[in-house]
């Protein structure tokens, strides 16, 4: 489903990180004094910050490598601590940066074979003494490297703050009612207004203007086989409200070397966390949007964590939230929740994929695989692929910023008690739809304070006002953020901004897959019910505060619940299969005798497939619902052949025939020859189909001709080449007769 239009910036070549927190207006005249400030500088829609060095993590780089490159390693480490890989090149260069550490980036999690079928099994990370930009220029010259890049540091986006230093009422001093219609005991749902709205949280508020979510609890209120990944701080699972929805493994620490505890720091992620499954129905706290009737039955967090407590406000590297997305796939997250990226117009899309290519590739993997078995093929989950959800920032931008702009992601946008944009939203085409992030609206003259508008949910317990962090943030600037945002009752507090905005329509999509899920619900079918059943705002919105337009069409529509659950069962399966080749693919084609094809056909409404090949010789593949079909006309006689691609549901059959002719005319004999044991140790066996006088040479992955011999090959009868005294690493081997040429790439171990 196509949801919204990329914007490519691509004038726009800097990098820069999002920051983590707006500065802290003590004073209405303060605010007012930084708009008209803001007045004064270039417009953030059409200016970017100039790129940072210090965006960059030093020391480490990840590469993509071709697969023959990847199968060939064999990454060990000498008594001194020097790495070696078998690849002559890759060694060199191991010595000369002093290389530390050399290993996958992603683990397979018991799903190698999707792992592989994705290529992420394809990705290393290399770890080093140097600079960066110098070390990934050299790895990326080396044969067999597809791929470098330099990770990116990432930081949340965090709460904005109080827009005021008016005090804030404590929680329990004006306790509310509790609305008639409210299901469940929790004492302090009448505090949280995104939830139920009726227009009593502050003088400017709206009745209404909240996610609807009372009508869907009537229809269901969570699954506990639903899981929700929350890639961000550490969620603490001992409060009440949230330690019966943690998910059974708990979840990972991907930060500082992957060993460590769970932390939680400054009560990010646990505030997410208890948005979208804080347990109902307890008698304690809040009530979580998926959180369940107190039966047992609320979706399941799996918290991800990739941001340090004590290490700025960002993970080490990029590296960890690539790592983490696929984690969540593989260990049966279907909903992915985000709350971090870079700065909105910090980059154009190509530019993000071309430096964030192992995190776009990630997020990828997650759609196509979430809920699947480990060979990709088959729904094991309550929903068959998954989505990933992203906070679009607190920049107040009209700019794209990514991974949130990424167009398979939804993209989520921040609205106030009032119906309006938030005052620090970003906006734009690429936000997909809207929901309470918490604050004032953008107009300052009506303020609104802590529990007047920002969003009550879970803390850490023993976070306390008054408590302090000390770090070092990106820049190497040393920063102190003090906690005063937690209520009198420990373990509860508010926040505001997109990241809080972001779980709202985290939870809307953990009630839409545990109302509808079921075998042959997938991740479309979850994005129509989400964004047909949004509710249009746009009447209500006013001025973009710097004075470039207005927010109306550009927040989306405001996520509603009770209208998703609403929405009608699950259009059915249609029960004819249908087989779709590649956008321009021909099924009918010559092929030069040393010639190699590759065909690709996308699948849809069959229960099995089939390809009837009288050749034996057609390669085959499935990924997913996407067939691959290779023909290397090396291995034919000169001639003409067919095949069938068949896709069958019960009694009705879809069949794609494909035609093809090896040509006589750069291979006049139809020569062919296997090459074998591939990869080889010590001898090397050519096994050719014809007789005559033919040159064999081998070159290594710097093109240096290391063997050239001449021999009479006989028909049907290997020859054997002694190699035993060639390095390990990739050769190139090609043999002449008669003018024809066969190449192949062998590996020597």
């Amino acid at each position: 489903m196509q949801h919204r239009r990329e914007v490519d910036e691509s004038r726009l070549p800097s990098f820069f990180l999002k920051k983590h927190t707006l500065m802290k207006l003590k004073n209405l005249l303060f605010v007012f004094c930084l708009a008209l400030l803001a007045g004064c500088q270039k417009d953030p829609d059409t200016e970017s910050a100039p790129a940072r060095d210090t965006d960059r993590v030093e020391g480490v780089i990840r590469m993509k490598l071709d697969r023959e490159t990847a199968e060939a390693l064999n990454v060990t480490r000498t008594r001194s601590g020097r790495v070696l890989t078998g690849n002559i090149s890759f060694d060199e260069l191991c010595k000369r940066y002093e290389v530390t550490g050399m290993e996958r980036l992603f683990a397979d999690n018991g799903c190698a074979e999707r792992t592989r079928k994705a290529g992420l099994d394809l990705w290393y990370v290399i770890r080093f003494k140097g600079s960066a930009e110098q070390v990934a220029e050299d790895f990326g010259e080396i044969a067999g490297v597809n791929h470098v890049e330099i990770p990116r540091k990432i930081t949340k986006v965090g709460d904005v703050g109080r827009r005021s230093g008016t005090p804030w009422r404590k929680l329990m001093a004006l306790p509310k009612a509790v609305p008639a219609n409210y299901p469940f005991n929790d004492p302090l749902f009448a505090e949280q207004w995104p939830l139920y709205n009726d227009g009593s949280v502050s003088e400017e508020a709206v009745a209404g203007a909240d996610i609807n979510v009372i009508p869907a609890w009537k229809k269901t209120a969570g699954r506990s086989d639903v899981i929700v990944a929350v890639l961000d701080e550490g969620v603490e699972s001992p409060p009440p409200d949230l330690a019966a929805n943690m998910w059974s493994g708990i979840g990972k620490n991907f930060c500082s070397g992957y060993n460590e505890d769970i932390t939680w720091g400054q009560g990010h992620g646990t505030h997410v966390a208890g948005t979208i499954a804080a347990v109902n129905n307890n008698d304690v706290g809040i009530s979580g949007m998926a959180g369940g009737t107190g039966s047992g039955d609320g979706v399941k967090i799996m918290t991800c964590q990739i941001f340090h407590p004590t290490d700025g406000r960002y993970d080490a590297s990029s590296n960890a939230t690539a790592d983490a997305i696929k984690y969540a796939a593989d260990n049966g997250a279907v909903i992915c929740q985000n709350s971090w990226g870079y700065a909105a117009g910090s980059m154009s899309l190509d530019q993000w994929i071309n430096q964030d290519r192992a995190v776009k590739e990630a997020i990828d993997y997650f759609i196509q695989y979430a809920g699947m078995s480990p060979d990709g093929q088959t729904q094991t989950g309550p929903m068959a692929g998954g989505v990933v959800i992203f906070a679009a920032g607190n920049e107040n931008s009209g700019q794209p910023g990514y991974p949130a702009a990424y167009e398979p992601c939804i993209s989520v946008a921040a609205v106030s008690c009032t119906y309006e944009a938030a005052w620090y939203t970003n906006y734009g085409p690429t936000v997909d739809i809207c929901a309470p992030g918490g604050g004032d609206a953008a107009d300052f003259s009506r303020p609104i304070h802590y529990n007047e508008g920002y969003n009550l949910s879970t803390l850490p317990t023993d976070l306390q006002n008054g408590m302090t962090f000390v770090y070092t943030n990106f820049r190497g600037e040393v920063e102190t953020h003090t906690i005063d945002y937690v209520s009198e009752t420990l373990g509860y507090g508010y926040m505001q901004g997109t990241s809080m905005a972001c779980p709202h329509v985290s939870g809307v999509a953990a009630l839409i897959v545990s109302q509808f899920g079921a075998p042959g619900f997938t991740n479309e079918q979850l994005k129509e019910k989400l964004f047909s059943t949004a509710r249009d705002i746009d009447s209500y919105q006013g001025p973009i505060y710097n004075g470039r337009g207005t927010y109306a069409g550009k927040i989306g529509k405001l996520v509603d619940a009770g209208a998703a659950l609403d929405s009608g069962e699950v259009p059915p399966v249609s029960d004819q299969p249908t087989i779709t080749p590649a956008t321009g693919q021909n099924d009918t084609f010559t092929l030069g005798a040393s010639e190699r094809k590759t065909l690709q056909y996308t699948l849809a409404g069959y229960t099995e497939w089939r390809l009837d090949d009288p050749s034996g010789k057609i390669a085959k593949s499935i990924d997913g619902n996407v067939v691959t079909l290779t023909i290397d006309a090396s291995q034919y006689a000169a001639g003409s052949y067919t095949a069938e691609l068949l896709a069958m549901n019960g009694t009705k059959t879809a069949k794609r025939t494909i035609a093809y002719t090896v040509s006589k005319g750069d291979n006049p004999t139809g020569i062919s020859m296997d090459f074998y044991p591939n990869p080889c140790t010590d001898v090397l066996n050519i096994l050719p189909n014809y007789s005559g006088e033919s040159t064999i040479r081998i070159r290594n992955s710097m093109g240096t001709e290391v063997m050239n011999i001449t021999l009479g090959l006989i028909n049907e009868e290997p020859v054997k080449l002694d190699v035993s005294g060639l390095a390990s690493g990739t050769y190139l081997v090609q043999v002449t007769y008669n003018g024809i040429q066969i190449t192949r790439t062998i590996v020597k171990r």
